[in-house]
């Protein structure tokens, strides 16, 4: 399968009896995150617009239909990262267990790690943490990319490939995680599949932005992103 493929698996595994009671919980805090972020962009949405076009230099004012636009698309993409952090964060020892009952299914084994049963859901939430300060360096500089006229113009395509490329690190991870890979192996393991990981992570970015869909985008990724680590990545990294 290619990374398009594993994703798309990911559909079909959720709903394998058996797998079916672990995507229970996920999707109900989806729904309890998005709601809680909903309701406070609603109340701020405008000042944090007019906040993010004070950043532009004030030749720009003359501008100010696509200053707007700008600082609309940086929030909106802002807001969708914040939903996912969250959401992950809250349920990832969820999502650890999924993974694992994944794993199981496809290769007839459950995953063989040195680290307590115990140990491994604490650790999948120190891990997300981990991922948080990946992130936010990359997207502080594609923030900085977006407010800088001309160059600016290829913000849209960076956006996309930061987008797909971090929804291919954030659902590979779980199974990598029970598998006693590090964050780091992992990045070289997805960096030897480049093109695979952005075609898992790219309809996944897309389906973050679309209402009520994007709840269930949680527990596909997982089942989907496990389906990747069995195909692509189980192999030690050649070096």
């Amino acid at each position: 399968m290619n990374g398009l493929e594993c994703f798309l698996d990911g559909f079909k595994l959720i709903r394998r009896p058996g797998l079916r009671r672990y995507f229970v919980i996920p999707i109900i805090i989806n729904a309890l995150v998005l709601t809680g972020l909903v309701a406070v962009s609603y109340t701020h949405f405008g000042g944090w617009v007019e906040l993010i076009m004070g950043w532009f230099p004030d030749w720009m004012v003359a501008l100010y239909w696509l200053v707007w636009g700008i600082a609309l698309s940086v929030l909106l993409v802002l807001i969708l990262f914040v939903f996912t952090f969250v959401a992950n964060i809250m349920a990832s020892p969820f999502n650890a267990v999924l993974s694992i009952r994944v794993e199981q299914a496809l290769t007839g084994s459950v995953p063989v790690s040195t680290v307590s049963p115990w140990l491994i859901l604490p650790r999948s939430m120190v891990r997300e943490l981990g991922k948080l300060l990946y992130v936010l360096p990359r997207l502080l500089g594609l923030l900085l990319i977006t407010i800088i006229p001309v160059v600016n113009m290829v913000a849209p395509f960076l956006w996309g490939l930061f987008g797909a490329w971090m929804m291919s690190i954030q659902y590979t991870d779980y199974a990598a995680d029970s598998n006693d890979v590090s964050f780091g192996e992992l990045k070289l393991k997805l960096g030897s599949r480049k093109l695979d990981a952005l075609m898992f992570g790219l309809p996944a970015y897309l389906l973050l932005t679309i209402p009520i869909v994007n709840l269930i985008l949680m527990p596909v990724g997982v089942a989907g992103g496990t389906r990747f680590w069995v195909e692509h990545l189980r192999q030690p990294t050649n070096n």
